[in-house]
C-alpha cells in the first residue's frame, strides 16, 4: 500500500525552501574556491565540513521541491568559477568570512524552523539548524585557538537589579543621554562586522572582474557600505567603545578573475539582503531616539542600493523569480 501524499507546502515551508536552495546553491561555489584557496590545513578541513554539510542540505531541499512539483533554482555551475585561479584573501579572512556566513545561517534556519508545520519540513529544518549550530563551533573554536576571534567589549556588571523609572531612558539627542544597552551594542557591532566583511569581499570582486559596469556597481557599493560603518562606528566612539576590526589588508594582489560577473553580482544581492534583515531585526531592541533615527537612515540608503542591484540582475536576466501567488484579474 502506498504511502498517503503528505499535505501541501505552506507558502512560509515554500519559501524558505526555495529561498534556502538558491542560498546554499549559490554557497557551495564559494566553499569550493575558498576551501582551493586556503593554504592553512585547520581552515580547509573546516571549509571541507561547510561544503559537505551544504550539498546535504541541497540534496534534501532538492527532493522535497521536486517531490511538490516545484522547479528547483537553475543556480549556478562551474562556469561561473575559475579553478585556476590565485588566492584573493588570506587564510584568516577565509575563516572570519565563514564566521559570519555561519551566524547568518543559524539565522535563517531557526527562522525557517519557526515558520514550519509538516512534519518532514520541520524535521528537515531541525536537521539544518543543528548542521548549523555544529559548524559553528568548530568555526569558532578554530577562531579562538588562532587567536583570530575578535571579542566586543566588556561591560561592568550592575550592583543590583535596577528599573527604567524616566522616560528620558529614551532620550539620544536632548537632555540626560544614557550609553547604550548592552543588547543595543551586540547588535550594533554585528551590523558593523557585516558592513566590513562586505567591503572587503567588494574591493577583493572588483579587483577580479573584467567588467565595467559590474566593477561601477560594485564602487557604488563599496561607498555605502564604508559610508554607513563610518557613521555607525561614530556611534561608538561618542560610547568610548573600540571600533571593530576592518579586512581590507586581507585582500591579495591578485587580478585573474575568480568568480563570474553573474555569480558576483548575486552574491552582492544577498550582502545586502542580510545587512537590511540585520538593521530590521536591531530595530526591534532600540530604546534611543539617535540610534532608531540612525537605522532608519541607514536602511533607506541601503535600501536604494539593493534595488540598483536587483535592477541590474533583472536587466541581466540574472535573477530567478521565487514562486508565489497567482496573479488574478478581477
Amino acid at each position: 500500500m502506498n504511502d498517503p501524499k503528505p499535505i501541501s507546502l505552506t507558502a512560509s515551508e515554500l519559501g524558505y525552501l526555495w529561498t534556502g536552495y538558491s542560498i546554499n546553491e549559490m554557497s557551495m561555489w564559494y566553499l569550493i574556491m575558498f576551501q582551493k584557496h586556503s593554504k592553512d590545513e585547520d581552515i580547509k578541513n573546516i571549509y571541507d565540513y561547510a561544503l559537505e554539510n551544504t550539498t546535504k542540505m541541497l540534496q534534501t531541499r532538492k527532493e522535497i521541491l521536486s517531490n511538490e512539483d516545484y522547479p528547483v533554482p537553475v543556480g549556478f555551475s562551474e562556469s561561473d568559477i575559475n579553478k585556476n585561479s590565485s588566492s584573493l584573501f588570506s587564510d584568516r579572512f577565509l575563516l572570519i568570512y565563514l564566521h559570519k556566513a555561519t551566524r547568518l545561517g543559524l539565522e535563517f534556519h531557526s527562522k525557517a524552523l519557526s515558520l514550519s508545520t509538516r512534519a518532514d519540513v520541520r524535521k528537515y529544518n531541525m536537521e539544518c539548524l543543528q548542521s548549523a549550530i555544529s559548524l559553528y563551533e568548530r568555526v569558532v573554536n578554530l577562531l579562538l585557538t588562532k587567536g583570530i576571534y575578535w571579542r566586543t567589549p566588556h561591560l561592568p556588571p550592575p550592583t543590583s537589579p535596577e528599573h527604567i523609572q524616566k522616560s528620558s531612558y529614551l532620550n539620544g539627542w536632548f537632555g540626560s543621554i544614557r550609553p547604550m544597552n548592552s543588547m543595543e551594542i551586540a547588535n550594533l557591532y554585528s551590523i558593523i562586522d557585516l558592513l566590513n566583511i562586505t567591503e572587503t569581499l567588494f574591493i577583493g570582486f572588483a579587483q577580479t572582474t573584467e567588467s565595467e559596469e559590474v566593477v561601477d556597481l560594485i564602487s557604488d557599493g563599496v561607498t555605502v557600505v564604508k559610508k554607513q560603518s563610518n557613521a555607525l562606528c561614530g556611534l561608538l566612539v561618542e560610547e568610548h567603545l573600540p571600533n571593530p576590526p576592518v579586512y581590507s589588508a586581507e585582500i591579495t594582489g591578485t587580478k585573474k578573475r575568480v568568480f563570474s560577473d553573474r555569480i558576483i553580482v548575486t552574491h552582492m544581492a544577498g550582502l545586502f539582503g542580510s545587512l537590511l534583515s540585520l538593521y530590521g531585526y536591531s530595530l526591534g531592541s532600540v530604546m534611543k531616539h539617535d540610534l532608531l533615527a540612525a537605522y532608519i537612515a541607514q536602511i533607506a540608503k541601503a535600501g536604494a542600493f539593493s534595488e540598483k542591484v536587483t535592477k541590474f540582475l533583472i536587466k541581466k536576466e540574472w535573477l530567478e523569480k521565487v514562486p508565489g501567488a497567482i496573479q488574478r484579474e478581477l
